[in-house]
């Protein structure tokens, strides 16, 4: 479950830089709203990133406890979304919808392009004979 952890840990890192790097655009660009609306969107995607990793730890726990628990899930990574969105619909002059949609996809993204990442080192690993100690 540790490595889990180092794993989210790893993804906030990301998600925080890429947040900083649009807010830090959307102060020197005309386009503020859409800018804006990607990094608010961006950080509900880490809220939902977040919820994710409680209910994997949840489950890992309830599978070594042998006992049942619930959890919202999907549910609940639905309902983040639709607040995102509504907030976005709300505030139109602040917030671009297209943006915080976009921004909703920001860690589901980084899912799927940093393991690629880690191929080489892998590939580098699979490759290397082990070494002969006597």
């Amino acid at each position: 479950m540790m490595d889990m952890r180092r794993v989210f840990l790893r993804y906030v890192i990301y998600t925080a830089v890429i947040v900083a790097g649009l807010l830090i655009a959307a102060v020197f660009t005309v386009n503020r709203p859409f800018l804006f609306g990607m990094a608010f969107g961006a950080v509900f995607s880490l809220f939902s990133l977040w919820t994710t990793y409680m209910q994997v730890s949840r489950f890992a726990k309830m599978t070594a406890d042998k006992k049942p628990r619930f959890t919202f899930g999907t549910v609940s990574r639905i309902l983040i979304v639709l607040a995102a969105v509504w907030i976005a619909l709300n505030y139109p002059s602040l917030l671009d919808v297209t943006g915080v949609i976009i921004g909703l996809a920001v860690t589901y993204a980084l899912l799927l392009i940093e393991p690629l990442f880690h191929v080489r080192r892998l590939n580098k690993e699979v490759d290397t004979p082990p070494s002969k100690e006597n």
